[in-house]
């Protein structure tokens, strides 16, 4: 049966008008992760080998960060990996068991390419201490990693498919995640040591090895009951029909006329559609880059590194998000052409509502300030920055957007809609503020710099409709353009 299931998927994929597009794209992806595999190499035989010279026993130093690797592992699962799925739907009529489909379902995680990267880290780290463990613990280390990235693998998809139908998971696994940082970080408690006690009592005694294979069955069992009690997944409907009614009631920014009108538009498409749905619940993510980053003595006194944070921080989703700000709307561009509606007043509300997402974040960044005066102050010039100059650039060279977008499918590993020019544009979003910033650094005036990238910001907002003008009047001029590449499918 696992064959017939597999061949049946194997044969939908060939049949797929698109199978020559998603070969070639699986071949860059490929190439892409044989680099990473490459580099992931090279680094982890460079960090064995110099733990082998500087260490008196590094097999103990490099397993007291075994739960931060595999929260890591964690963190780049829920990021990238996508849930493995299923078309059930022709399976029903047949004499087919529901458990057979559900285990199909979940064994298909197994060959995900995401699986290798740990090994491709832990087998070169191991080589560099090779002198110092014994063939045994090798083999033991290699089932724990085997067992706890398996366990990993299964929780993480367990929470991402529960977060569908009940979107605060998700933001109880991002506060979890924070705690465990903050809890690191101010040495509450100390994860180093309780991760040397763990590995090093399985290294001990392999017995121990059943304690995450008890937790490698549950996690699986926890899919697997989800997928056996909602097969057809449509309770996983009713939470997105909960949520568009959240926002029928908010009638707030009616008050502003079409503005307001666009603006409360613009907020059901972000929470009706799963891609942009995806980037919404992303949005909090960007919040912890300060604590990756202000908590580590070792860039207190990068100001130019500490204003690429504070941009992220301040403007990661409207970074993300504004990237693609017509293009979102592709399925429907033609209606917004032909209503009755100004020109002026569509792009006003992409600008505004921008301007709405990035005041939220700064005043949520706002405690950073416990880490010093200069932090508030790089966060808030990085503010400005991206309000009255970054908004106001990516609506500009939105506007040469002229690809499809489908906003049903995740982001994750989803290029579709996506060209060099917005990676290319990331650069003077990103790197343009630095630059301003470098020269009064080097010439020893640092906060002159800062200054100077806020002013600039303040610039954008004090003339922002006369530039929103000149972007309503480049829009009007290729929209037609636009509307022919969006119907391009």
């Amino acid at each position: 049966m696992r064959n017939t299931l597999f061949g049946h998927q194997l044969a939908g994929a060939k049949r797929s008008p698109i199978f020559a597009k998603d070969i070639g794209i699986k071949v860059l992806m490929g190439f892409l992760f044989f680099i990473i595999f490459l580099e992931l190499f090279g680094g982890g035989f460079y960090l064995g080998s110099k733990l082998a010279e500087e260490s008196s026993n590094p097999l103990v130093d490099i397993i007291k960060y075994g739960f931060y690797f595999f929260g890591s592992v964690m963190l780049m699962r829920f990021a990238l990996q996508k849930l493995p799925t299923m078309a059930v739907t022709p399976y029903l009529l047949l004499p087919v068991k529901k458990s057979k489909l559900v285990n199909f379902v979940l064994t298909k995680p197994l060959f995900n390419i995401l699986n290798l990267l740990p090994f491709a880290l832990v087998l070169p780290l191991l080589l560099g201490i090779r002198n110092y463990i014994t063939s045994g613990e090798v083999l033991i280390i290699f089932a724990t990693l085997l067992v706890c990235d398996l366990f990993v693998n299964y929780l993480t998809i367990y929470i991402k498919r529960i977060q569908i139908k009940y979107e605060s998971v998700f933001y109880i696994f991002l506060a979890a995640t924070l705690s465990f940082v903050l809890l690191d970080s101010f040495n509450i408690v100390d994860f180093s040591a309780l991760s040397a006690d763990a590995f090093g009592a399985i290294l001990s005694n392999p017995l121990w090895l059943l304690a995450p294979v008890v937790l490698l069955i549950g996690a699986y069992y926890l899919n697997f009951n989800l997928l056996i009690n909602h097969f057809t997944l449509e309770d996983f409907g009713k939470s997105e029909s909960k949520n568009r009614g959240s926002l029928e009631t908010v009638t707030y920014l009616q008050r502003f006329g079409k503005i307001g009108e666009f603006m409360l538009l613009e907020m059901k498409m972000i929470v009706r559609n799963k891609r942009t749905r995806t980037l919404l619940l992303m949005a909090p993510l960007f919040l912890l880059y300060g604590m990756f980053f202000y908590t580590n003595p070792t860039y207190k006194d990068m100001g130019g590194f500490l204003i690429f944070v504070g941009l992220f921080i301040t403007g990661g989703f409207i970074m993300s998000f504004g990237l693609y700000f017509f293009a979102w709307e592709s399925g429907h561009f033609d209606l917004v052409l032909t209503a009755n509606n100004s020109y002026s007043d569509y792009v006003k509300a992409k600008y505004y509502l921008m301007v709405g997402s990035a005041f939220v974040m700064f005043l949520l960044s706002i405690p950073y300030a416990y880490f010093g005066v200069n932090i508030l102050l790089i966060n808030t010039v990085s503010f400005l920055f991206n309000v009255g100059v970054n908004t106001l650039l990516l609506l500009y060279f939105a506007t040469n957007n002229e690809k499809h977008m489908d906003l049903s499918k995740g982001s994750a590993f989803n290029y579709q809609g996506v060209s060099g020019r917005h990676f290319v544009l990331m650069f003077p979003l990103l790197v343009g503020p630095m630059l301003i910033y470098a020269p009064f650094s080097l010439a020893g005036f640092p906060t002159v710099g800062l200054l100077v990238i806020g002013f600039l910001g303040l610039i954008g907002i004090i003339f922002n409709e006369k530039l929103l003008a000149l972007i309503t009047d480049k829009f009007i001029s290729r929209r037609h353009r636009m509307a022919e590449g969006f119907r391009q499918k």
